[in-house]
C-alpha cells in the first residue's frame, strides 16, 4: 500500500490549532443554543444537582469516549491490540498500527461522537432536562473535534482506500495503482 498522507495530531501545531478552533466554535454555539433554549422554555430549574450532573456527565464522557473507540477498533479491526495513552491534555486510544478500510476507520473515528453524545442526551432527557442534554452533547462534541476533523480528512481524500492508526494520529493509504 502506498502512503498518501500522515495526520499527526500530537505533533502538528497547525492541526492542533484547527482542532482547538473547531472545539471553541462548537462550545460557543452550544452555549448560545443552551441560553436560547432555556429562555424559550422559561427556565429549567437549575440547582446544585444540575451543576453536579453537568460536571459528572462531562467528565465521565471522556473515558466513555475512548472505550467506544476501543470497542469500535475491536469490532471493525479484528485481531488488533488496543491500548490507551495521554499526552498534552489528549486522552487517546491506540492500536498496534491497525489498518482498516476507509469506511471502517471513519466509523471508528466517529462512533464516540454519535454513541456517547446519544447516551448523554438520552440520560438528560430522561430526567426532563433538555438544556442539560444540549450542554452535555455540545461539550462532548467540542471534545470530538480532532476525531471529526480526521474523519472529514479521510472522506475528502478520494485516493484513500485504507487508514492506518499510528501513535500520533492516522496515515491515509491507497491500494490503487496511480494512473500514469
Amino acid at each position: 500500500m502506498r502512503e498518501i498522507a500522515d495526520i499527526d495530531v500530537l505533533g502538528d501545531a497547525a492541526l492542533q490549532q484547527r482542532i482547538a478552533r473547531l472545539s471553541l466554535v462548537v462550545a460557543a454555539a452550544t452555549v448560545l443554543l443552551a441560553v436560547l433554549l432555556c429562555v424559550g422554555l422559561g427556565g429549567e430549574g437549575i440547582d446544585v444537582w444540575w451543576w453536579v450532573a453537568l460536571a459528572a456527565g462531562s467528565l465521565l464522557a471522556l473515558p466513555a469516549h475512548e472505550l467506544v473507540h476501543a470497542a469500535a477498533f475491536k469490532l471493525l479491526c479484528p485481531g488488533c491490540r488496543v491500548g490507551f495513552g495521554f499526552q498534552d491534555a489528549f486522552l487517546y486510544t491506540r492500536t498496534d498500527g491497525a489498518v482498516a478500510g476507509r469506511g471502517r476507520m471513519v466509523v471508528v473515528l466517529a462512533a464516540p461522537a454519535v454513541l456517547v453524545s446519544a447516551a448523554l442526551a438520552a440520560a438528560a432527557l430522561a430526567a426532563a432536562r433538555p438544556v442539560l442534554a444540549l450542554l452535555l452533547v455540545g461539550i462532548h462534541l467540542s471534545g470530538c473535534a480532532g476525531d471529526l476533523l480526521m474523519a472529514a480528512t479521510v472522506l475528502r481524500e478520494p485516493r484513500c482506500t485504507h487508514v492506518r492508526d499510528t501513535d500520533s494520529g492516522i496515515t491515509l493509504l491507497s491500494d490503487r495503482e496511480e494512473a500514469e
